[in-house]
């Protein structure tokens, strides 16, 4: 069927052109965009450690957070319940068993020996202490009452701003959730708002960890489905793109089941995979 030339100047052509601008307007604002290399706040990144394992851990990796008290890693083996403990080049220091969480999957170091943690079967959420003898002991335990009926898609990312205070959780996907929860440290005035404008942008299909970084006031969001790390404000706004994907920022091959994030004070970022892969990825500025 050919279409007339008085069909393709009308007003219905015009209203589908006006359609098709806006939808690719919407496309370069949201979080699916890709800035530039002049823009991207992690283009610069390169793998310097590439898929080593971590000897000690078969399986089961998963978050992971930097202690600048002992300037050394924490990450968590979900099944049994574990934290261990790495250095900055992915060696095994410790390893403490946990017997009272079934199913730990994020960790986030506040300072000095307390560190938040979560199980992902009910969204409890416990603030511990761990000493440099193993010792743990449970300062508080809370459940987040979000959803009706736990799943197996719960609290995969925790993110922790010192100088606000400030948490927040992300829920993996079936939906994405991302929580901003202020006053958890504090025996009063908790309070959790869902964080609609950053959930909206961020154009992934899950979040398996996130870390905050205090030198941009920014987010960096890890999706091990969507294949890549995202360094986001709070507002959804992209600031940073890289793809863990083979051949992208010194990849030899591409990080399957990327797990947890984590930033050290120098802007190195750490990434652990399952089942117990371990990557460093340096800035060539800082290098």
């Amino acid at each position: 069927m050919r279409l007339s030339a008085r069909y393709l100047n009308s007003p219905l052509r015009i209203m589908l052109l006006l359609t098709l601008l806006i939808a690719g307007a919407s496309y370069v604002i949201s979080g699916n965009a890709m800035p530039d290399n002049d823009n991207n706040s992690l283009a610069d990144y390169r793998a310097t450690i590439d898929a080593k394992q971590i000897a000690g851990v078969k399986k089961n990796v998963s978050s992971l957070t930097w202690s600048d008290k002992t300037n050394t890693l924490f990450s968590t083996i979900n099944k049994p319940a574990a934290i261990i403990e790495l250095t900055r080049q992915g060696q095994l220091l410790r390893t403490i068993p946990l017997d009272f969480i079934r199913d730990l999957e994020t960790i986030e170091f506040i300072g000095n020996d307390t560190f938040v943690i979560s199980d992902e079967s009910d969204y409890s959420i416990y603030v511990i202490t761990l000493n440099a003898q193993s010792q743990v002991n449970i300062i508080k335990k809370l459940t987040l009452n979000l959803y009706e009926t736990p799943t197996n898609d719960g609290f995969e990312g925790l993110a922790w701003s010192r100088e606000k205070e400030t948490f927040w959780f992300f829920k993996e996907k079936r939906p994405i959730g991302i929580y901003k929860v202020t006053g958890l440290l504090n025996n009063d005035n908790l309070t959790i708002s869902k964080e609609h404008a950053l959930q909206q942008q961020l154009g992934v299909q899950d979040i398996s960890g996130a870390e905050f970084n205090p030198q941009r006031n920014s987010l960096l969001i890890l999706s091990h489905e969507s294949r890549v790390l995202k360094e986001v404000r709070t507002d959804g706004n992209v600031l940073g793109v890289m793809p863990l994907t083979e051949g992208h920022h010194g990849l030899a091959h591409t990080i399957q089941q990327a797990e947890g994030i984590a930033m050290d004070n120098q802007g190195t970022l750490f990434i652990v995979a399952e089942p117990n892969l371990f990557y460093r990825f340096t800035s060539k500025s800082a290098q």
